[in-house]
């Protein structure tokens, strides 16, 4: 328990990280855990090239554009933050005011937790396919990073709009990108399938379905797909295979604790406080009358519960605004 932090975030989307900043203006060290590989949460993963309007100060700016931004502001306080990745929090304990709480592969400790999950910890959608297992090098179902794929040939599997903002956000760096869906019709916001069909390097490959991949060595060289209605095979040759299906989203083990839920939201006092005392929620797994779900109300959350979690730790404390004008 020497490793005890003053707050162990939940979440490493928009709210968690601006928390885990406001928690370094407020002298407190924070711990940050996702399920995710990066960090970013919901608008890193499900659209990192496509704008957003409605953050404060930003005429427009991309989920990744704002990750960056908000790890860039983070960095200020990095000898009193720490990040866990890939990692799903799954139980906790208390004992004498200290929460134990244990992920799918380690224990950490802290005196207080938030909980910033947005709907939930995300999971790609995954199709099995024959061989994938020796080339997962080649195979991506989260974006990739689109410089080490230039002047590559892509394949892109998906009929929604992760598949289409990933063609995308590929299309200026890849040679030559297939999009492939089983039906001629696709469920992606028309704008984007629009702006997709005015791509030269982008080929629409429909109605086939993605059954197995074939390479050499570890490295992959084709994959394999199947007309849906003829069953005709085709191979086509590849270097990378992105497999864009969405993502699902659950609570997980987080909805078998004992926090009042009002289904899968979390209810909160103004102090963004939990039934639990010394657990708090913010963004957009937290609710209360009249809350917008807008990733700008989970900016402005964060603060209140920073402040409201330096009060609960040294109650002599005001809750107060802290002015970065004035500290920096």
């Amino acid at each position: 328990m020497t490793d005890t932090t003053d707050i162990l975030i939940i979440g490493a989307g928009p709210a968690g990280l601006f928390a885990g900043f406001y928690a370094g203006m407020r002298e407190l060290t924070t711990r940050i855990i996702d399920s995710l590989p990066d960090l970013g949460g919901q608008p890193k993963v499900l659209y990192p090239k496509k704008d957003i309007y409605d953050i404060g100060g930003y005429p427009a700016i991309t989920g990744d554009q704002l990750t960056k931004q908000l790890t860039q502001q983070l960095q200020r306080f990095k000898d009193t933050t720490t990040f866990q990745l890939n990692e799903e929090v799954l139980t906790y304990e208390q004992h004498n005011h200290v929460f134990k709480v244990t992920t799918n592969k380690n224990i950490y400790y802290a005196k207080t937790i938030i909980i910033a999950t947005g709907n939930g910890s995300f999971h790609p959608r995954k199709i099995k396919l024959e061989n994938d297992d020796i080339y997962q090098n080649n195979i991506s179902y989260y974006f990739p990073n689109p410089s080490q794929l230039k002047n590559k040939t892509v394949a892109v599997c998906g009929g929604g709009d992760s598949a289409l903002d990933t063609a995308l956000g590929l299309a200026p760096y890849a040679k030559q990108i297939y999009l492939i869906h089983r039906r001629s019709r696709f469920r992606a916001h028309e704008y984007s399938v629009a702006q997709a069909k005015c791509k030269e390097n982008i080929e629409w490959i429909t109605p086939y379905i993605p059954k197995g991949v074939n390479g050499k060595a570890d490295t992959i060289t084709h994959l394999e797909i199947m007309h849906t209605k003829t069953k005709e095979y085709q191979l086509l040759p590849i270097d990378h295979l992105c497999m864009a299906y969405g993502f699902v989203s659950s609570l997980g083990e987080l909805k078998k604790w004992p926090i009042d839920y009002d289904h899968s939201k979390i209810n909160v006092t103004s102090k963004m406080e939990t039934n639990i005392a010394g657990i708090y929620a913010i963004g957009d797994i937290a609710t209360y009358p009249g809350k917008a779900e807008l990733i700008a109300t989970g900016f402005g959350e964060a603060p209140i519960a920073i402040n409201s979690i330096k009060q609960y730790l040294n109650p002599k404390e005001h809750i107060k605004p802290i002015h970065s004008s004035h500290m920096f």
